[in-house]
C-alpha cells in the first residue's frame, strides 16, 4: 500500500465516506503520477485499464479528495498534495513547461502580504494559488 492510498483511507474514514472501486482506481493512478492531469487523461488511463468511470463520477472523486485536502486542482489539472500535513501552508508549484512535471513547494510569505492587503484595500485574504511555470532541473540539462 503506497502513501497516497494510505492517505486515502485514512481521509476517507474520518469523514465516514466509503471507498469506492472507482475511488482505489483513481487512487492508483494519482499515485503514481508525476504530472498533474486532467479528467479526460484520468478518463483515458481508466479505460486503459478496463475501468471505466464517467466524467462526472470521475469529477465527484477528485472533489471528495480536494475536499479531504489531498488533492489539488492546478486550472483544471489534478495532482496529490505531497504535504497534506502542512494544510496550513500555502502549497505552490513549479510546472515544467517541457515534460509537465509538477513540484509542489513552500514559501513563507502569507502573514506579510495578508497584513499588506488588509491595510491598502481593506482586503480579507483567505486563499493564495501559485504556479511558477518554466523549465525543470532535468529538462534544462
Amino acid at each position: 500500500m503506497n502513501e497516497f492510498e494510505q492517505l486515502v483511507i485514512a481521509s476517507f474514514a474520518t469523514r465516514g465516506w466509503r471507498i469506492t472501486s472507482g475511488v482505489r482506481n483513481l487512487v492508483d493512478i494519482l499515485g503514481e503520477a508525476s504530472s498533474p492531469l486532467s479528467v479526460q487523461e484520468l478518463d483515458v488511463l481508466l479505460g486503459k485499464e478496463t475501468r471505466d468511470l464517467d466524467a462526472t463520477t470521475i469529477y465527484r472523486i477528485l472533489d471528495k479528495f480536494i475536499e479531504a485536502g489531498i488533492l489539488h486542482n492546478l486550472s483544471g489539472r489534478f495532482i496529490r498534495c505531497k504535504a497534506p500535513h502542512e494544510i496550513k501552508k500555502q502549497h505552490h508549484f513549479l510546472l515544467c513547461e517541457k515534460c509537465g512535471k509538477a513540484e509542489e513547494i513552500f514559501l513563507d510569505y502569507q502573514g506579510s502580504i495578508e497584513k499588506q492587503l488588509a491595510q491598502e484595500k481593506n482586503f480579507v485574504l483567505r486563499e493564495v494559488e501559485m504556479y511558477f511555470w518554466g523549465t525543470c532541473g532535468h529538462c534544462s540539462r
